[in-house]
């Protein structure tokens, strides 16, 4: 009786996944036709519809895109706003993270603190780029502060929501068995809260690279915002188009890299899911 159980699971798992295969099969297929029919189109209408001194084509694109990169030019521009974003993205998540820990710890910081940091997400960050400009020159450093500010708050909003949804009588229970200082933050409470981080995080990788950008926008010598802006500036729409494809590329890169590590860290879920279903 045990064992045709078993065997009927594991057909239905079976049939399940051949179904899940050809399901993702046929998504792909139909994204690609989309995405495909979507560039045809673009190319037809700048040739025939709409002057292609507007909207360029994907064509003209892909070439000034090869000749960006042959060049070394592109590669240079890509590198410095990586580096902007890879110091200030990472001080943001990280202090982000601690401070929305700490407040969630400590009711009486919470209770200090909470209204100032609320006015000051008010603040739009963007609009604080010209300070930055000036407090630390057009070089790397005031992106890295736009950047900073970008992510930071995100962060510590999403990781402040989860200590405040955490259940005291899980930390409780925690603390009978012998939890105690980091053993318990790191085991327990940190574990906890990870949805929230990670929302926290992938959320504020789009911001990161739009702090980036805005900070070469108003003052920068390189840079890929520095490229889109020199580009419009003369009229030059097909390096226009190149610019803001790779940012696309650069912020899907990033969250594919934060999507691994989040499901590298959260593997326990699935895991005690599928035990508690066995159960």
């Amino acid at each position: 009786m045990t064992i045709g159980a078993t065997t009927s699971e594991r057909t239905a798992a079976v049939e399940r996944s051949g179904f899940l295969s050809k399901r993702r099969v046929w998504i792909v297929l139909v994204r690609v036709a989309f995405v495909g029919g979507f560039f045809l189109l673009w190319e037809i209408a700048s040739q025939r519809w709409i002057d292609a001194f507007l909207i360029s084509s994907p064509s003209r694109i892909l070439t000034s895109m090869i000749a960006g990169f042959r060049s070394g030019e592109l590669i240079q521009h890509c590198w410095v706003t990586l580096q902007e974003i890879a110091i200030g993205f990472p001080a943001g998540v990280i202090l982000g993270i601690g401070l929305g820990y700490a407040f969630g710890r400590s009711r009486l910081l919470a209770e200090v603190f909470e209204p100032i940091i609320i006015a000051l997400n008010g603040i739009p960050r963007t609009a604080l780029a010209p300070l930055f400009i000036v407090w630390l020159g057009i070089g790397i450093w005031s992106k890295v502060g736009v950047v900073f500010l970008l992510t930071f708050f995100l962060n510590f909003f999403n990781t402040y929501a989860g200590m405040r949804q955490l259940d005291q009588e899980y930390v409780d229970l925690a603390r009978l068995m012998g939890a105690r200082g980091w053993k318990l933050t790191f085991r327990v409470i940190l574990p906890a809260i990870s949805p929230y981080v990670f929302t926290g995080i992938r959320t504020s990788i789009p911001f990161a690279v739009i702090g980036a950008i805005v900070g070469e926008f108003v003052a920068a010598t390189e840079g890929v915002g520095f490229f889109i802006r020199q580009a419009a500036g003369l009229f030059r729409t097909a390096d226009v188009f190149v610019g803001i494809i790779v940012l696309m590329l650069m912020v899907i890169a990033i969250d594919k890299v934060a999507e691994l590590i989040e499901r590298r860290a959260l593997r326990w879920q699935s895991t005690s899911e599928h035990v508690r279903i066995q159960g």
